[in-house]
């Protein structure tokens, strides 16, 4: 007598990301995520015939548009593997290793929490609880890449700062300073681009008994207070960007003053030359 087979899942779908596999039966689970690029373009990614057999190899596997890629089950080896075929579908592939993983038990007792040695205990293994965990991964990876990204920021425009400390003015060409000005401008545009680490899951509007799962893990990873910070370093990048515009205008200025003289001086010259040769 033949069985019925049990149908895959359908894929998850959301704004921010897409799920794809089924989760492995052999525990305990290792979740782990991994900073792709700029940008996933996941519609690419599931359509990819390629693609497919990795995403079978590796379990459970959620891919987030702005550049994270999260496993649930897989090996370091199926992981660099997916990573690789998915580099067509990725927009600003990044050379920085980003990684945070975590351990996942499946404990009907422990109530959701977190043990000592940070490892996540789940009441369930089910796709929702799953889903919340991968979330956060992906923020605290998105939120790794964000603070590398004003540390670099900051890092460039130390020299100037320096400058104007130490002189009282800033010597850098206008043409240093507008690359400056692009650079600041890109790592903001970057930052403001991506997740928005503390905007509550859409997924707790469906499933609130999963609310209490989520401020734990929130706290664990500390995701509202690095995107505090987040936000008041890039408040001060952009008050320093105006600064930095002034300057330029500023050099730009003095440049036209100068021209202005000195076509003033030269006009002076040649009615006194006029008036010699008289």
């Amino acid at each position: 007598m033949s069985h019925p087979v049990k149908p895959a899942p359908r894929p998850l779908a959301t704004p921010d990301f897409l799920a794809l596999g089924e989760t492995p039966t052999i525990g305990p689970l290792r979740a782990c995520a991994s900073l792709a690029g700029g940008r996933i373009d996941t519609s690419a990614a599931q359509a990819d015939p390629a693609i497919a057999p990795l995403i079978e190899a590796a379990g459970l596997v959620f891919l987030f548009r702005y550049g994270v890629l999260v496993t649930v089950g897989a090996e370091n080896d199926a992981i660099v593997g997916l990573v690789e075929a998915l580099k067509p579908h990725i927009a600003d592939p990044t050379t920085l290793n980003e990684r945070e993983s975590a351990h996942i038990e499946h404990d009907p007792g422990a109530h959701d929490n977190i043990g000592s040695e940070g490892q996540i205990r789940l009441a369930d293994l089910g796709r929702e609880r799953l889903t919340l965990v991968a979330i956060v991964l992906a923020r605290s990876v998105a939120l790794a890449r964000d603070e590398f990204l004003l540390w670099d920021a900051f890092d460039r425009i130390a020299p100037l700062v320096t400058d104007l400390q130490e002189n009282g003015r800033a010597r850098l060409p206008i043409r240093s300073a507008m690359r400056l000005v692009g650079n600041v401008l890109a790592a903001r545009h970057r930052i403001i681009g991506t997740a928005q680490v503390d905007e509550r899951p859409d997924l707790l509007w469906d499933h609130p008994e999963l609310d209490r799962l989520y401020a734990r893990l929130e706290a664990e990873y500390e995701l509202k207070e690095r995107a505090d910070v987040v936000q008041r370093k890039l408040d001060a990048l952009g008050g320093f960007t105006e600064a930095l515009l002034d300057i330029v205008r500023d050099k730009r200025a003095f440049r036209v003053e100068i021209a202005i003289i000195a076509l003033i001086a030269f006009e002076a010259a040649l009615s006194l030359f006029a008036l010699l040769a008289r």
